[in-house]
């Protein structure tokens, strides 16, 4: 292509060896040696970045699993009285808001979730447990306050609610951390940097390689080392896009999701 493009008229009669002697200089002292530093780091950062994302993600899907078993255990020991069913009527409230929320991190936990799906993800089922939380807060200090003959029901333990409440916390916090870690990506054009980078390394074997005598003498040897370029560039594009969905590919962590359907 470089030579269709110089559009040269005459024909090199030592195979280009001069040619490659001459530039040869300029491409193993300057352009490869700045070029492959620039796409080691870049393509390091890249990979560290983003599998530290999987493990942030992992960490935040296992501390919510844990925070809904232990909000679970503290519904079961919330008092419930058979004369009226005002806690009853909380405590299943309060387990259709966790199923529903359940079924959330499932969903957003699919090889198919993107980004775009998270707007609004803080806005979720946890809005209607704290409202939950906060009716049996409100009744306890109601029941102090009225007569000890109209019977209502036995609010929570201080201890219990205070619990509940430290839980849902932690949820939130949990949840937090995830969808900013699920936002977290690369733009489009560090990954086009990457590949511009790659190829110009691939441009500069073959410029360098650019003569008849080598590919007379050692034609086996040289597509040999091309294709162990390629094949680096391929497999190191492989892996960036295998890490950049975390619940596909080689490093998935979906069996941190498989937890959620026990626990809905």
């Amino acid at each position: 292509i470089l030579d269709s493009l110089s559009q040269n008229n005459w024909v090199v009669v030592d195979g280009g060896t001069y040619q490659a002697k001459i530039i040869a200089p300029a491409i193993n002292g300057v352009v490869v040696p700045a070029i492959s530093i620039l796409f080691a780091n870049l393509i390091a950062t890249t990979i560290n970045t983003l599998r530290q994302r999987q493990l942030d993600i992992r960490t935040c899907l296992n501390m919510e699993a844990g925070q809904l078993r232990i909000l679970q255990s503290l519904l079961d020991s919330f008092p419930s009285n058979n004369n009226n069913s005002s806690n009853s009527n909380n405590s299943l409230a309060c387990r259709r808001y966790l199923t529903q929320y359940t079924t959330r991190l499932i969903a957003e936990s699919q090889p198919t979730m993107t980004v775009e799906s998270l707007d609004y993800s803080l806005d979720t089922e946890l809005n209607g447990v704290l409202v939950e939380l906060n009716k049996w807060a409100s009744a306890g200090t109601s029941t102090a306050t009225t007569s000890t003959t109209t019977p209502t029901p036995p609010p929570p333990p201080p201890l219990l609610l205070g619990n509940a409440y430290t839980a849902v916390s932690n949820l939130y916090e949990e949840r937090a951390k995830r969808i900013a870690a699920l936002r977290s990506l690369f733009p489009p054009l560090h990954f086009i940097i990457l590949s511009t980078l790659a190829i110009s390394i691939c441009i500069a074997f073959l410029l360098e390689t650019k003569q008849d005598i080598l590919v007379f003498l050692n034609a086996i040897q040289l597509r040999v080392l091309w294709t162990m370029l390629v094949g680096t560039f391929t497999a190191l594009g492989i892996v960036c896009y295998d890490l950049g969905n975390p619940f596909r590919g080689s490093y998935q962590i979906t069996k941190s999701v498989h937890q959620l359907y026990t626990i809905r």
